[in-house]
């Protein structure tokens, strides 16, 4: 896409961006988060930092002039050998998020056609994401269905620190 922000892979030195993005993605879907962006960060690089330097997570962005302006996240979950078959990765893709300033000019679909890509190019059988609402038509319009409903135990709800 002419004039589209670059993509490419997120290294350990956009750790300070990514943990941006992801806040802003927060912000905006639940309202400021109660956390100040900086203890935030901090809290982000202690999970990045091992994760992007890992096999098992990898993330693509985009970046604008001197900051990130998109972010996907993709962690690889191996399958147990399957007798018979080849039974390869799956994909969890997470912490999708573009910013506002971007969206409706293709960058998000440009974006998860290069992580839809890379995951074939690497034996993956499939990937997953758990949508908003608002998101459901995005991931539609890139070639997601519907599966039959994954069952799922709830061992401890996210809640707010201090509770």
């Amino acid at each position: 896409m002419i004039g589209s922000p670059p993509i490419s892979l997120a290294t350990v030195d956009d750790i300070v961006e990514l943990a941006r993005l992801r806040w802003e993605l927060y912000a905006e879907q639940d309202g400021e988060p109660p956390e100040p962006l900086e203890d935030y960060v901090e809290r982000f690089a202690r999970f990045a930092r091992p994760a992007l330097a890992s096999d098992a997570w990898r993330s693509w962005v985009a970046r604008d002039g001197g900051g990130l302006v998109a972010a996907m996240w993709l962690q690889t979950v191996p399958r147990v050998p399957v007798p018979g078959k080849r039974a390869g990765p799956i994909g969890y893709l997470t912490n999708v998020y573009v910013a506002p300033e971007h969206r409706n000019a293709g960058l998000g679909a440009q974006m998860l056609d290069r992580v839809k890509t890379w995951c074939r190019e690497h034996g993956y059988s499939l990937v997953i994401v758990w949508p908003t609402e608002r998101s459901r038509s995005f991931y539609r319009r890139g070639g997601f269905g519907r599966l039959d409903e994954p069952l799922v135990l709830t061992l401890e709800a996210d809640a707010p620190f201090g509770r």
